[in-house]
């Protein structure tokens, strides 16, 4: 029950940073402002607790902690991830180019919003899978 409240916590996360990114590359700033770099915090919220038990439940010690709970889904979730960060790196890219457009400290909100909301995305989006591989797993476990 625990993982499927933070997999909620990661979706809610994501939701509002692909809102906030839709609303980054339609140059519109959101009502609520600058306070949507609160997101920045959240991802610890639901990031920390991914990493700590992912590492408990890993099959045996070492690197590679995403690659076990990855193994409980079909192979388009994994295509799904490499999507993200695939587009989070693009992303990034056209956001440092974009940036340089506009001289120091003076870069549109609109910019900086899309920037860094994409890499919101690629942190919730992947809490949000991680959560839910770790509900299968307890779940396979209770099982047995």
């Amino acid at each position: 029950m625990g993982y499927l409240l933070l997999a909620m916590t990661a979706a809610a996360g994501f939701v509002a940073s692909v809102a906030c990114h839709v609303l980054g590359w339609l140059g519109v700033e959101p009502s609520w402002g600058k306070s949507v770099f609160v997101l920045h915090v959240g991802i610890f919220v639901v990031w920390i607790p991914l990493v700590l038990f992912a590492n408990r439940t890993m099959p045996k010690p070492g690197r590679g902690n995403l690659k076990h709970l990855f193994a409980v889904f079909p192979k388009w979730v994994q295509g799904v991830a490499y999507a993200l960060f695939g587009y989070t790196m693009l992303n990034f890219a056209y956001f440092v180019y974009s940036a340089r457009q506009y001289p120091k400290h003076q870069v549109p909100f609109s910019v900086e919003l899309r920037g860094f909301s994409g890499h919101w995305m690629l942190f919730y989006g992947i809490a949000v899978m991680g959560f839910v591989a770790l509900a299968r797993l307890a779940q396979k476990r209770s099982e047995n």
